[in-house]
């Protein structure tokens, strides 16, 4: 774990001459030649200058959400809440349906979700064609290096920072020779953001000459004006094993008789979602602009229900989270919602008002702060608290 960070056993020799690469049908179907994987993985995941190393072992099901992984060790910052899954945890994910499992919290965590086909991001041979051709493509991952496990608001986090705001767009490749990554040689692809309104500052793909697998990649990008470096390595990779039926599905004697059982839903509507939950869900006067992107629901420990809205062609973005429990809202400055006295603070770029008020707790926020108009904030706060 001492030399995670490199991820290279040696390095060979480096060449710009981009005739060396395949042709895009070559890379086809080399990388259509690979159907799964079996490796151990390094993750070292790095926010503003906090670390945190994850080895797994994994299952990897190519070209879809499927993957069985369970993590070996986890060494992390003290300060560090990520990663959200321990040593001697697992997740698993089988395409419609993400589970992960806790043994420091005991919480077994489930999540559905529907996979998007229509996906316009670039194919790894079509960076390697890109990097040939000298020709921008869009980005190969939407959030790369970050775990798609769900994340809800806790006491003292509700309404802040968040890894999933990230801007998208084209990228330019560099093809920069071959490397060997734990006894592979791979292709080095060095990517860099076409535009400055990209969250992507730069990444560093490795991809397997042989099967054009990314064996080792490194992101860095910025999200919600947090700083964010990804390292993610693969080791001792075997191609194509065969994996037992059911491999991807989560076996009842995984589960701990005791465990907490938590479930996460997705809703298409803000009245879905009121359906669903106990909770008293809001239905907010939103200004023009903004369309309901997100409405989800945590059952319980506490039960959360969360609205996120969003302006067109930009960042700007509203988030409503409803708590079941009296959380702390007694700092910041005071402001009137209403009939209730709330708090307004501002934290990384974030600007959010809260209250309770009969055992629920209520968190209205806008991103970002810097061009935040206070009244218009207020204004939705107050057309929550008359809705519920």
């Amino acid at each position: 774990m001492l030399v995670t960070t490199s991820g290279c056993s040696a390095i060979g020799s480096l060449s710009s001459e981009n005739e060396e690469l395949p042709s895009e049908d070559e890379a086809t179907d080399r990388y259509a030649s690979v159907n799964a994987v079996n490796a151990t993985v390094t993750t070292v995941q790095t926010r503003n200058n906090k670390t945190a190393t994850i080895v797994t072992q994994k299952r990897e099901q190519v070209g879809s959400f499927a993957y069985f992984e369970r993590v070996m060790s986890v060494n992390r910052a003290e300060e560090m809440r990520q990663p959200r899954v321990g040593e001697g945890g697992f997740i698993i994910a089988n395409g419609s349906t993400l589970v992960s499992y806790d043994p420091e919290s005991n919480e077994l965590h489930r999540m559905s979700f529907q996979t998007d086909n229509s996906s316009t991001e670039a194919t790894y041979p079509e960076l390697l064609a890109a990097a040939k051709n000298n020709r921008p493509v869009p980005q190969p991952t939407a959030t790369p290096g970050i775990s798609p496990l769900p994340v809800v608001p806790q006491k003292s986090e509700s309404g802040e920072n968040s890894s999933s705001a990230y801007r998208g767009g084209n990228v330019t490749v560099l093809y920069n020779g071959t490397e060997t990554i734990d006894g592979r040689e791979a292709y080095r692809l060095e990517l860099s953001p076409a535009s400055e309104d990209m969250s992507l500052r730069s990444q560093t793909l490795w991809l397997d000459t042989e099967s054009l697998f990314p064996i080792k990649r490194q992101t860095e990008f910025v999200a919600y004006g947090d700083d964010y470096e990804y390292i993610v390595t693969y080791r001792n990779v075997t191609f194509n094993p065969t994996f037992e039926p059911g491999t991807f599905q989560l076996e009842p004697q995984e589960i701990p008789d005791d465990a907490q059982q938590i479930q996460f839903n997705n809703y298409e509507s803000r009245a879905a979602l009121a359906d669903a939950a106990s909770l008293p869900v809001p239905d907010p006067n939103m200004p023009a602009e903004f369309e309901l992107e997100v409405a989800s629901h945590r059952t319980s420990d506490p039960e959360v229900a969360t609205l996120r809205y969003e302006a067109t062609g930009n960042d700007t973005q509203y988030r409503i989270w409803i708590l079941n429990g009296t959380q702390n809202t007694t700092t910041g400055v005071p402001v009137q919602v209403g009939e209730f006295e709330a708090r307004q603070t501002r934290t990384n770029r974030t600007v959010r008002i809260s209250w309770s008020v009969d055992g629920t707790t209520y968190y209205v926020s806008r991103y970002p702060a810097d061009t935040a108009n206070n009244s218009t904030l207020r204004r939705v706060a107050r057309s929550v608290a008359r809705t519920t």
